[in-house]
């Protein structure tokens, strides 16, 4: 994977981990005869990646969002001062 984090720009950073589960996921898909009881350790980490991946994802758009609502107040404000001109 540390070969893959240098490929990585700024953004892909923030998700390099979800990028690993998901290799390592591809590697458990890609083998036929692994164990019922270490398939189902793999696929309640996998689970886990996926809850975290989630709530990430959702603070990123908050995130996102409370920069969109600045940027129109200030839009907004900009607008007002440049008609009072």
């Amino acid at each position: 994977m540390s070969e893959q984090n240098q490929k990585l720009d700024e953004t892909e950073q923030i998700f390099s981990e979800f990028y690993a589960v998901l290799e390592k996921a591809n590697q458990v898909k890609a083998n036929h005869n692994m164990p019922s009881q270490a398939l189902m350790i793999a696929y309640m980490q996998l689970a886990e990646s996926f809850e975290n991946l989630l709530k990430t994802s959702v603070r990123i758009a908050r995130l996102g969002d409370k920069a969109q609502k600045k940027l129109m107040k200030y839009k907004e404000l900009m607008d007002t001062l440049r008609s009072m001109d």
